[in-house]
């Protein structure tokens, strides 16, 4: 067994204070005042009441074991929280007869049902799950005043944006029991998902849960950073051992040493060497050397370090728009005097610009005006409001409406400062040192909170914190989470009573061909000629059967998402392999760099190649394998799909849901056999329909006693490798296939031998003169493949046409499909049964694309070694 490798310690110093780190490389943008220790007579601490204080980094209280998990950049996107995706300027705010101001009803009434349905989900996922004795649940989203009413619009926005972001507060206990039960599973407890789905009071859509699992409250993966904790190490905790679980989970952790405190034996893994102090005494002294040469946020907005979408700063040319080169500058308003804003040229592009004129000051500047500069940035740090008698200018951007909300780099008087100043803070706010200015700008972070006073007369300020613990919550409506999917997605997430066992059509786009769920309302400009022309022509139905949708399903979707799927759709249609990377980042999780991530909570997938073929391992990520054979797929789609599924780690369960889609798999067991090893056919007792002489016109008779035969053949041990291929039920791999690796290890595939496959198709062979013709009741291996019908799982397309062909082989009922095809609805050549599933060829193109681009990113997989 390899030793465990232990985590580097990362030693960190600010303003003469020491923390420490495992799993962080920079310290909290902002630290806050050390708190005083828990006190065990009055049971408490003095942990921040007000969720606006829990959004950025804090110290480890004893009542609050779930600040650490709440997510620092939460996206409100998706069917779950998309009613929470507003910002100020979006929020709806209506008038009361009384003249005051409140959210808007319907947006209200939605807040309050999934505030119901998190505290709800937050009380099941409690059940027999620790919490620490002394910890609290966060206030609830209605305390902090969004039901009420306010005096004026612009308070009654504040209230709901801080309202808002207290559902981040709920979410993160959420996601605290949620880490828990995955962290220390038991034995007999089901997981997370099926606890919420399978409650006997309030049963929850699975739709729902599922698209909860994806968000920031059940994505337990380094894809959604959380804002962690500091630790005073001189002090222990009564919920210490979760620390270790938040460390697993890759919540960011820093323990500060205080001056003379050797420290809590508990956080001894933390304790800095000398070595590791004298290091991070020079980190920080170079760090000081290197400051940023545009502002105070540089960290903290990306685009200030993309100098190549601009043009050259030294330029008199007017600027474009950085996200339009080429815009007529009619189109834009006249910059305002002294603004140092060009026509044409947006905010990003001004910061931009800037960022580059300031780095050639930075290399001219002497060391005293270098000293100044600094001096005066790091004043800025605090985000004082900058007094009448400073020479600090400050601009504020601001949205024309006359010019589509461009906005205007505009200055402020030292009058109107104060007036402004608090409807921004320190994520919208830019300092740049070299010419003494603050940009205020909204559009830098369109969500967070004004830093003005959101305080309400006395009879509104929130009620204290409850001593008494709340209530339980009454179970939400069991309607109410398939509204919320329904009113995203549109009613076609739920197939009609006929295919009640098959997945709807945008399940279907997004697990197997990767649509974002979280695609925008707007459908995103398509720059592919082709695809613009095609989309014209598109008909809605027409686009539903190129995947396999049963146009008969009952259901709608929006017109605003039925205009983004048909732009995806007709990307693939459309596009040569090589072009799919333009396809938009915000329609397609995969792509140059792609939103879905190789890594995954519950499974691990690995590649291999084993006899000239590629194969993907699908193993348990951190539990062990209870299985002794190993699941593998060849189908790198079949591979990503399961990266984007939430099945759990147990092997048996995502086979046998791959089962029940009609996705074909491998169960493969590791044997010391003999490469070149095969076990003689003689051993088989094979199945046959046998010869038959012509002219060979089969009745329906001879359909019935193949049904028999097959049923009795179904009913053997050897049956079961018939169900592990995709298509109809018929498609198989040679019997006893014996796979090779790199190393000649040696791995059995239990599938089926060439005359089975043949005898589960039907197969007649018709003896002629010239040669024996091959005839057979249902399509070959090599037909259903090439089919319109082939979507790599069984669709409702697939079961309308199986039904439909089965019950007129019952009948015996003789239609002409193609004239081509000469289908009687009897046995049929290989030809003819190309020919007869040619149905909708543009699926092959699609499917042709989607499998390319799943092949690429599965390159990113690691190979497969067995333990």
């Amino acid at each position: 067994m390899a030793p465990m490798v232990t985590p580097k310690l990362r030693v960190f110093t600010h303003e003469g204070r020491i923390f420490m780190s495992l799993n962080a490389s920079f310290l909290p943008a902002t630290i806050p005042p050390i708190p005083r220790p828990w006190n065990p007579a009055l049971e408490s601490d003095s942990s921040p009441d007000n969720i606006k204080d829990a959004l950025t980094t804090q110290w480890a209280y004893e009542t609050c074991p779930w600040f650490p998990l709440i997510a620092t950049s939460p996206d409100f996107s998706g069917a779950v929280f998309a009613c929470l995706n507003h910002s100020l300027y979006s929020l709806p705010i209506e008038s009361t007869p009384d003249g005051r101001y409140m959210l808007r009803g319907d947006v209200r009434r939605e807040w309050e049902s999934l505030e119901q349905k998190l505290l709800w989900c937050s009380q099941q996922l409690a059940v027999n799950m620790h919490f620490p004795w002394y910890g609290q649940a966060p206030r609830p989203p209605k305390d902090y005043g969004y039901l009420r009413s306010h005096a004026n619009a612009r308070l009654a926005k504040k209230v709901a944006l801080r309202s808002r972001d207290a559902f981040l507060g709920i979410s993160a206990l959420c996601t605290y029991f949620i880490m828990a039960r995955q962290y220390r599973p038991h034995n007999d407890s089901a997981s997370w998902t099926s606890l919420l789905t399978n409650d006997p009071r309030c049963p929850i859509l699975s739709a729902w849960v599922m698209e909860l699992s994806r968000t920031f409250v059940g994505d337990l993966t380094d894809a959604v950073p959380r804002n962690g904790m500091i630790i005073n190490g001189a002090y222990s905790l009564a919920w210490d051992t979760d620390v270790i679980m938040f460390e697993h989970y890759k919540v960011p952790i820093w323990v500060h040493w205080p001056p003379g405190v050797s420290g809590n034996r508990i956080w001894k893994l933390y304790c800095p060497s000398a070595d590791d102090l004298a290091r991070a005494t020079s980190a920080t002294s170079s760090e000081l050397q290197n400051n940023d040469a545009w502002g105070i946020q540089s960290d903290s907005h990306s685009w200030l370090a993309q100098p190549n979408d601009i043009c050259d700063p030294e330029s008199s040319q007017p600027a474009p728009l950085s996200t339009q080169p080429q815009q007529d500058l009619s189109h834009f308003p006249l910059p305002h005097k002294n603004s140092g804003q060009r026509h044409g040229e947006d905010w990003q592009a001004f910061f931009a610009r800037k960022t580059l004129q300031n780095a050639k000051k930075e290399e001219k500047e002497t060391p005293s005006e270098r000293q100044a500069r600094l001096s005066c940035q790091r004043s800025a740090e605090n985000h004082s409001l900058p007094g009448k008698s400073s020479r600090i200018w400050v601009f504020e951007w601001q949205p024309q409406d006359d010019y589509n909300d461009f906005m205007l780099r505009t200055h402020i008087t030292k009058a109107r400062v104060e007036e402004v100043w608090g409807d921004y803070n320190k994520f919208t706010r830019v300092f740049d040192s070299f010419s003494n200015q603050w940009d205020l700008c909204l559009a830098l972070d369109p969500t967070s909170i004004p830093d003005g006073d959101d305080r309400e007369d006395d009879d509104d300020i929130m009620p204290p914190l409850p001593i008494a613990s709340p209530s339980e919550v009454p179970p939400p409506p069991p309607s109410s989470f398939a509204n919320d999917i329904y009113t995203y997605f549109g009613s076609s997430v739920s197939l009609s009573s006929r295919h009640t066992h098959i997945e709807g059509f945008v399940p279907v786009l997004h697990y197997y061909f990767g649509y974002r769920s979280t695609a925008p309302t707007s459908a995103p400009t398509i720059s592919f000629l082709p695809a613009n022309e095609w989309i014209k022509m598109a008909k809605w139905d027409q686009l539903r059967k190129l995947l396999g949708d049963s146009s008969a399903e009952m259901g709608s979707i929006t017109e605003p998402q039925r205009q983004c799927i048909t732009k995806f759709i007709a990307c693939f249609v459309n596009m040569k392999e090589s072009d799919l990377n333009t396809i938009p980042p915000d329609l397609w999780d995969l792509g140059p760099l792609p939103s879905l991530q190789i890594s995954h909570p519950y499974i691990r997938i690995s590649r291999v190649q084993l006899s000239q073929c590629r194969y993907y391992i699908i193993e348990p990520r951190e539990s062990p394998n209870l299985v002794f054979w190993t699941l593998a797929v060849l189908n790198p789609v079949t591979a990503v799909m399961c990266l984007r599924r939430d099945w759990g780690s147990d092997m048996r369960q995502i086979s046998l849901a791959l089962l029940q889609r009609g996705i074909g798999f491998r169960t493969l067991q590791n044997m010391s056999v003999a490469p070149h090893y095969r076990r003689p056919l003689s051993e088989l007792c094979t199945y046959t329909l046998g010869h038959r002489r012509p002219p060979f016109n089969p009745l329906y008779a001879d359909y019935i006693i193949y049904e028999q035969l097959r049923h009795e053949f179904m009913n053997r041990p050897r049956a079961r490798a018939a169900f592990l291929h995709d298509g109809i039920s018929t498609e198989a791999v040679p019997f006893g296939e014996l796979l090779i690796g790199d190393g000649d290890q040696t791995y059995y595939d239990d599938g089926l031998s060439e005359e089975e496959i043949d005898f589960m198709c039907g197969t007649y062979y018709i003896d002629h003169r010239d040669g024996p013709e091959i005839v057979s009741w249902w399509p070959q291996p090599n037909a259903w493949n090439t089919s319109g019908l082939n979507v790599g799982f069984w669709s409702a397309c697939c079961e309308d046409w199986f039904q439909g062909r089965l019950g007129n082989l019952r009948e015996g009922v003789s239609r002409m499909r193609h004239s081509l095809t000469k289908d009687a609805n009897g046995p049929m050549t290989s030809t003819q049964w190309k020919r007869s599933l040619k149905f909708q060829p543009a699926t092959n193109k699609i499917m042709c694309n989607v499998s390319a681009a799943s092949y690429d990113f599965m390159t990113r997989a690691s190979t497969w070694t067995q333990t």
